[in-house]
């Protein structure tokens, strides 16, 4: 302990010196709180013992503590203070002077000190930044490489989007972007940032054609990024777009990216708002005939599943041919998408083209299924209506037989234990070789039925009565009838 000493009285009322340079120099580019800190840090520092710690001069000062703090890091960004490492930071005041005189290198620090003039300069009355703010831009440029005037940049562009009072942590995702990208200087920065004002602009006007009145998020920028920059679509063509979503009870980003997603996959682009426009009402044309292709065939399922299943099946084939389809596949208890491309297959197989041809086709198909169900009821065979079948029937016909003289050669060929398709067919090959074509003569070939009587009653075969059964008898007689798939030949009849 020194054997002189101050009368403490003495230094709190006395006075300490401050160097001209600092005045001159220093001062002139510090901000107001900064100086304040500087000099309160000067007292303490020449008071003999002093203990006074950050915290005591943010009380002293009234200042908040991290005001304090970046006030101590400029100062020592400016070389008058010295952080001395320990558990607990001290710092030692250099003089501005000894600075002069030894010419230190003020260049990094005179970089930060114009760099904070700068974004004072930019801001000017419309904000009053703060010094952590500085700091943190400043951080930009030592830690993710851009250049001064690429940070710079940086801000104009944020203050142009969201105004004065924008984020500067927001920024710094940008600042990371930017780097990410490669950009350093700020031709280059200002080349990318104004894409990303076109981004901004564009998503805000997708927002306010959704009717949101408000600032488009990061996941909404990337979407509109995507569209317009990866899938080539124009912002008239987005812009169009978003008609599409009146759909939604809730139109978003979300929904107009599932449409423009459709259109990407199913090849189209649309360049602007006159394409998208005739594409948008190409694709609600289709939603509509896709839906009621569902609906006649009974199918739950979504238009919009089912649409890719429907532009297939209408490449090469009408419209009211698909919906007929759908109707009898429907009918038939077969009301799948599945069913329904598996009956146009086997119809186009068949040469019918329209809707008229197949309607005469399953006519036609179920005018001798009707004969046939009487047949195989009238001879006791239980089975499906088979191709095989068909064909004799039609051959049968042909040979001129009416359908009772059928029923009464089935009625023959009920006692054949097996084929009676087939012992029907020699019972009529015989009875043309006869020259039988009627009821009555085929009754008299067999010699079971005496001919008409004089007083004109009518004889048994004439009494005959042709059964007609309804679509569900037949059904249950030989199950639903499946158009796309003939039943197998149960009898080797021919």
């Amino acid at each position: 302990m020194s054997v002189f000493e101050q009368d403490m009285q003495a230094l709190y009322f006395g006075s300490m010196p401050v160097e001209h340079i600092f005045l001159t120099e220093y001062m002139p580019a510090a901000r107001g709180d900064y100086v304040k800190v500087y000099l309160m840090c000067l007292y303490h520092s020449r008071l003999p013992g002093d203990e006074a710690k950050v915290e005591d001069i943010s009380r002293e000062l009234g200042l908040e503590m991290p005001m304090v703090e970046n006030a101590l890091r400029y100062w020592e960004r400016r070389g008058l203070l010295v952080v001395i490492a320990g558990d607990t930071p001290r710092y030692q005041m250099r003089s501005a002077i000894q600075r002069a005189l030894t010419g230190e290198p003020l260049t990094a620090d005179n970089a930060f000190v114009q760099f904070s003039e700068n974004v004072y300069s930019l801001f000017g009355e419309s904000r009053k930044v703060r010094p952590s703010e500085i700091s943190m831009a400043y951080e930009w440029v030592e830690e993710e490489g851009l250049s001064p005037d690429a940070v710079l940049a940086l801000l104009r562009h944020m203050w142009t989007l969201r105004g004065p009072q924008f984020n500067f942590q927001l920024a710094g995702q940008l600042a990371v972007k930017l780097r990410e990208s490669g950009i350093r200087d700020v031709a280059d920065a200002e080349s990318y940032l104004a894409y990303e004002e076109t981004v901004h602009r564009g998503a805000q006007a997708v927002l306010r054609r959704l009717g949101r009145r408000r600032m488009p998020s990061e996941d909404e920028l990337a979407l509109y990024r995507k569209w317009t920059g990866d899938w080539g679509y124009t912002q008239d063509a987005v812009l169009e777009a978003c008609q599409a979503t009146t759909a939604a009870g809730e139109p978003t980003f979300k929904y107009l990216d599932g449409i423009l997603t459709r259109l990407k996959q199913g090849g189209e682009a649309p360049s602007d708002a006159r394409e998208m426009t005739e594409t948008l009402d190409k694709g609600r044309e289709e939603m509509k005939l896709t839906g009621e292709m569902l609906h006649a065939l009974g199918a739950r399922l979504r238009p919009e599943t089912a649409a890719p299943i429907y532009r297939e099946l209408a490449e090469n084939r009408p419209h009211e041919l698909i919906l007929y389809a759908a109707k009898e596949c429907a009918r038939n208890g077969k009301g799948t998408l599945e069913d329904l491309t598996r009956l146009l297959e086997s119809w186009e197989k068949r040469g019918l083209t329209t809707a008229q041809e197949a309607e005469a086709y399953v006519g036609h198909v179920r005018e001798l299924d009707t004969v046939l169900y009487r047949i195989y009821e009238a001879c006791g065979y239980h089975g499906r209506a088979s191709k095989t079948d068909r064909e004799l029937l039609e051959r049968w016909q042909g040979m001129g037989f009416e359908e009772g003289v059928l029923l009464l050669a089935a009625r023959q060929a009920s006692g054949a234990s097996s084929q009676k398709m087939k012992y029907m067919n020699t019972v009529l090959k015989n009875w043309q070789q006869n020259g039988v074509t009627t009821v009555a003569q085929a009754e008299r070939q067999n010699g079971r039925v005496p001919a008409a009587q004089p007083d004109g009653r009518r004889v048994l075969a004439q009494q005959y009565e042709q059964r007609e059964y309804k679509e569900s008898e037949m059904q249950e007689i030989l199950g639903v009838h499946d158009l796309y798939k003939e039943a197998p030949d149960g009898q080797k009849d021919s």
